[in-house]
């Protein structure tokens, strides 16, 4: 009998070595050469100088840039993750009913998810245009005064959101409709019967019982959020100034200057998405278990 177990743990090994091998060149050894990359002084031409923790020291104590940058991304991943979240349960509630037309209201909603971002970024870059842009020209049209938008460092980083906001909330909205279908419609029978009005059965009954599903959703968007770059690039390319530049921007900009300290951010990039999830999980996914 225990032949027979150690033969089976040994096929298993065996049928999942492929996978893990691949799992091992394309994922941990970049990750633990990055990090090997983080302790030393290199310009991709000159010889590597090993520099110890000096690349972390001025990051963290003497990179002004560095610090905006943090400040930046936390700035971004706070209102993007909020902001999706309510805006894809909002659609979701709706989408989940059934109605007539529902299927084409639920394609509509996906299909931004489905435009590239560097497209998407171009087309509301035109559309935010201070000078021939449409926004400003429908507050125009309404005797409002119009805005910088993009050139603008209050209004930057709020506009690179709002298009975050607009790209994603569909595919969220998708994940938000399969956990609202999962609701048994009997406990909404029963929670009308003892007196419940809507507003009180979404937020007695259909928000805990969403739990999974808004954990599930918010952990991609903070995932995703900590790693923006695209919209950013292809709006502002971190500016006006340093007012839109992220980590993951800050990253693309300094990896030619110093792969030291490209990658030591990449590392710090690492450690603060590890203990968000970590504190995410302790406080709100655990209970799901």
């Amino acid at each position: 009998m225990l032949k027979l177990q150690n033969n089976q743990k040994f096929l298993g090994w065996l049928l999942v070595l492929p996978a893990l091998i691949i799992i091992g060149m394309f994922i941990f050894y970049p990750m633990l050469q990055a990090f090997s990359y983080s302790f030393v002084k290199w310009d991709f031409f000159s010889e590597k100088q090993y520099v110890g923790l000096s690349n972390y020291k001025y990051l963290i104590f003497d990179d002004l840039v560095f610090r905006k940058t943090l400040i930046n991304t936390f700035y971004f991943t706070l209102f993007n993750v909020f902001g999706s979240l309510a805006l894809a349960l909002s659609i979701a509630l709706v989408a989940s009913r059934e109605m007539k037309g529902v299927g084409f209201f639920r394609t509509m909603q996906f299909v931004p998810v489905v435009i590239p971002m560097a497209i998407a970024g171009i087309v509301w870059k035109l559309m935010f245009e201070p000078s021939f842009g449409a926004i400003n020209s429908i507050l125009e049209w309404f005797g409002l005064p119009t805005q910088m938008w993009l050139f603008d460092k209050s209004l930057a980083m709020p506009t690179v959101i709002l298009l975050s906001v607009w790209k994603d909330f569909g595919l969220y909205m998708i994940i938000f409709v399969g956990g609202l279908q999962k609701i048994p419609g009997e406990l909404y029978e029963a929670i009308h019967i003892d007196g419940a009005n809507r507003w009180q059965a979404f937020w007695k009954l259909t928000l805990p019982m969403l739990k999974p599903t808004t954990f599930f959703v918010t952990t991609m968007l903070m995932i995703n959020s900590f790693k923006v770059f695209d919209q950013v690039w292809v709006m502002t390319q971190g500016g006006p100034g340093t007012s839109t530049i992220t980590l993951v921007t800050y990253i693309y900009q300094r990896v030619l200057e110093s792969v030291g300290i490209a990658t030591a951010a990449s590392v710090i990039l690492f450690v603060i998405v590890l203990i968000l999830m970590f504190l995410q999980y302790r406080i709100v996914g655990r209970d799901d278990k």
